[in-house]
This record gives structure tokens, C-alpha cells and sequence, in this order.
């Protein structure tokens, strides 16, 4: 009996620690809330001219990861509704630790689905919204082309003209072309900036909690496994550095040689001068 007893208040302590690590690995109720409540963006008018970026970093286990990285690219394939198009997508690991990040554009109302679908058992950790006002280029576009239609206009008017010679037909043909494919570039520029103010852009990142990134991290292992390399890439270093430093060791090797030699013929040039009469006298 005081045997099962002691054994009781021994395991005390590990219940304890167990269950103060397992708080430590989730995420405090206060922050989850605050970071997986939908950032609200104002409803959209007509004449809105901002375009939303979304970055939203979710922490999930190993063996989930690449399997939510395919959902949202699947979820966003097949549902119409969403509007979504799939602008860059990567999954890597560094050594043994995977990480993953998605790219998309689609409409407003398929942000908050989207992210529901990539936290599904992990959580949002960190989440950021960003607008860009267009209303300088979407202005100066409209301007650009209005401009662009009415010299068109006119010059379609010069070309009903019947006075009109063979050469200034061919200056005009050219002029109207030219005047045409600016405002069809024009036309492109305005859908583009369109499209980015009624579509928002969405860059989530997968990676793994910080407990488990750490748990994931083997520098013993690693450093075995990239021995090879790393001597191979060492021994290479030696020899570039060898490579390079060699031709100075011949220049300089060299250039004292021929120093001495020259200071040797100047000393023995001085020893050899005959002194003045004065001086033998």
C-alpha cells in the first residue's frame, strides 16, 4: 500500500509537466481568437478603386501539410463560385523540416472558405491584410483613353475625305493603326487594374508549430549525412584558394630574386670604382 502510494506521488509531477507542456503547445485562447476572426474588408461600390492582398501563416503538423496544400489547390479548381486561379504554389523541405506556400487570386466572398479549408487541423497563427489604392492609374488609364478614342475618331473622319491624295491615305492608314493598338493596350492596362480591384490576392504559408520544427531538427544527423559533401566542398576551397595564391607566391619569389641579383651587381659596381687622386694620394 505505501509502495502504490509512493509511486503516486512520483507520477504527481509528470501529470503536472505533461499537462503544462501540452498548454504550451497550443495557441492561447485570446490569440486564436484574434487571429482566426475574419479581417472585415468594407463592402465593395462601384467606384471602389482598392485592391486587397491577404497573408495568412498556418501552423500544422508534418503529415498534414502537403495534404491541405493539395485541398486549397483543389477547392480552388473546382469551385465555379470562387473564382480562383492558382498564381504560385511550392512545397520544400530544408533538411528534414517541409514548408509550403500557396498563391491565389478569386473574388471576395472565397478568402474566408479558403482559409477555413487550409487551417483544417492546424490554426491560422498569423494573419495580415494590405490595400493598394489604384485611383491615380485607373484615372489616368480612363484619361489616356478617352484621348486615345477621340484622335481615333477623328482620324477615321480625315479618311471619309474624298481630296485626300494616295500618300496622305498611307500616313493616315499608318497613323489610325498605330492610334488603334494604343488603345487596345490602354483597354488591356484598364481590365488588368480591374481585375486586381474585384479580385482579392491570397498568400498562405504552411509550416510546422515551433515545438514540432524544433522536435524536427537533427544537426548530428544532418551534419553525418552532408559529410561528404561538405569535405568535397572543403577540399575544393583549398585548392581554389591554392589555385589563386599561387601565381603571386612565383611573382613574388621572382621578384626578390631579381632584386638581389640587381642589388649585388650595384654593390659590386660601387666596390669596383677607383677612388680619386686625391684620396689614393
Amino acid at each position: 500500500m505505501n509502495r502504490v502510494l509512493w509511486i503516486a506521488l512520483c507520477a504527481l509531477p509528470l501529470v503536472a509537466c505533461s499537462r503544462e507542456n501540452a498548454r504550451n503547445m497550443a495557441p492561447p485562447a485570446a490569440v486564436m481568437e484574434m487571429v482566426t476572426q475574419d479581417l472585415r474588408v468594407p463592402p465593395r461600390r462601384p467606384d471602389d478603386t482598392l485592391a486587397y492582398e491577404h497573408a495568412v501563416h498556418v501552423e500544422i503538423g508534418k503529415d498534414l501539410l502537403a495534404e491541405r496544400l493539395q485541398d486549397v489547390q483543389a477547392a480552388c479548381a473546382s469551385n465555379d463560385s470562387f473564382g480562383c486561379s492558382v498564381l504560385d504554389m511550392t512545397l520544400q523541405r530544408d533538411q528534414t523540416v517541409p514548408s509550403g506556400t500557396i498563391r491565389l487570386r478569386m473574388v471576395p466572398a472565397a478568402v474566408a472558405p479558403i482559409i477555413e479549408i487550409a487551417s483544417k487541423g492546424g490554426y491560422v497563427a498569423a494573419r495580415s491584410a494590405h490595400a493598394e489604392d489604384l485611383a491615380e492609374p485607373v484615372s489616368d488609364t480612363a484619361r489616356e483613353l478617352s484621348m486615345l478614342v477621340a484622335q481615333r475618331d477623328k482620324l477615321e473622319g480625315f479618311l471619309k475625305s474624298r481630296d485626300l491624295k494616295i500618300d496622305q491615305l498611307i500616313t493616315l492608314s499608318k497613323e489610325l493603326s498605330s492610334v488603334q493598338a494604343d488603345i487596345d493596350s490602354a483597354r488591356s492596362k484598364a481590365a488588368n487594374l480591374r481585375r486586381r480591384i474585384d479580385t482579392e490576392l491570397l498568400t498562405i504559408e504552411f509550416r510546422l508549430p515551433p515545438r514540432a520544427f524544433g522536435a524536427e531538427q537533427t544537426p548530428v544527423r544532418d551534419a553525418f549525412r552532408l559529410f561528404s559533401t561538405n569535405f568535397t566542398e572543403g577540399v575544393g576551397m583549398v585548392i581554389t584558394f591554392v589555385a589563386v595564391l599561387l601565381p603571386w607566391l612565383i611573382v613574388t619569389v621572382l621578384g626578390g630574386l631579381l632584386l638581389r641579383i640587381l642589388w649585388r651587381a650595384l654593390r659590386s659596381g660601387w666596390r669596383a670604382r677607383p677612388l680619386p687622386e686625391s684620396e689614393s694620394g
